[in-house]
């Protein structure tokens, strides 16, 4: 048992590793050597991404040949290969941590199946590195890509995940799994880049980081306007390298509790300022009205 442990945890730092010597390489690469991505035409949003995670998913096969690197739907062929093959959905979310994050949904399966195009827009994992003989020994990745101009991100900052979808997970987790817990690991990797024309761009840096390692009281606030995401760019995030797993779901429950009661109490004042404001004009539209036809009628 201890030397599986072992073999786990030199696992989990190789790969930290070969991330993090990746965008070293980047960062100190002259510009000649960068990496260049081809953005097709007239994409946008996660469609634009893809061409990131496909360059990130290769670069990674070919650094970790012994581990299995995935694409979200590679991935789900995998499991329903090996795992799905002969048993069932509901015990695989009941062994694994990942499942609900990946949207292993009996639509998605079905969908794999027949050959369709799952919806996995949701799925936290770009790429999933499996790294071990278990089924837990997996590691997910959430690429970002981030248009700079000067060396700061242009636009806004990029939806990382929706807060209360993680709530729902740590809840499942600590609920049900926490024999697992040890196990969760959710990485991001944020590319920079700069437009040079015809639709390519040049990938001038890269940010690694720990998701369930952020420091929330340094995050931005939870945007609950906009499907309650995590909004913040990856070069501007900061790790708490002390932080357990425990400890992110608790200060994650706190920032969400604290932030939305001041986010419904802003929303209903607002709403309570445009219902008065509807009321007296409508009063004051009636009363105009009846003195106007007080002087038709005349």
């Amino acid at each position: 048992m201890i030397t599986r442990k072992l073999v786990y945890v030199m696992s989990l730092e190789e790969l930290r590793q070969n991330i993090r010597r990746l965008c070293i390489e980047i960062r100190e690469y002259d510009e000649s050597k960068k990496p260049i991505i081809k953005i097709p035409e007239g994409a946008t949003g996660s469609a634009a991404g893809l061409p990131f995670e496909s360059w990130f998913k290769n670069e990674m096969s070919g650094r970790m040949t012994k581990y299995k690197v995935f694409g979200r739907i590679e991935f789900i062929k995998y499991v329903i290969q090996n795992f799905l093959k002969n048993r069932g959905l509901d015990e695989l979310h009941e062994i694994t941590w990942w499942a609900r994050l990946q949207q292993f949904s009996a639509e998605n399966v079905r969908r794999i199946q027949i050959g369709e195009e799952p919806k996995l827009q949701q799925a936290l994992g770009d790429i999933v590195i499996k790294y071990g003989d278990d089924l837990n020994d997996i590691v997910l990745i959430n690429v970002k890509a981030t248009e700079v101009s000067d060396g700061k991100p242009v636009g806004r900052p990029p939806n990382i995940v929706s807060a209360f979808r993680l709530l729902e997970f740590f809840l499942e987790i600590f609920e049900e799994k926490p024999h697992l817990a040890d196990k969760v690991n959710t990485w991001l990797v944020g590319f920079y880049y700069n437009p040079i024309g015809n639709g390519r761009v040049r990938i001038v840096n890269c940010h690694f980081i720990n998701m369930f390692k952020l420091d929330l009281e340094k995050a931005p606030e939870i945007n609950f306007d906009a499907a309650i995401q995590i909004q913040w760019h990856v070069g501007d995030m900061i790790e708490r390298e002390d932080q357990t797993l425990e400890m992110f779901a608790q200060k994650l429950a706190d920032k969400y509790w604290t932030e939305w009661k001041a986010f419904t109490k802003r929303r209903d004042e607002k709403l309570e300022g445009i219902i008065q404001s509807l009321m007296s004009a409508i009063k004051k539209a009636r009363t105009q009205k009846r003195v106007s036809n007080f002087y038709y009628a005349r």
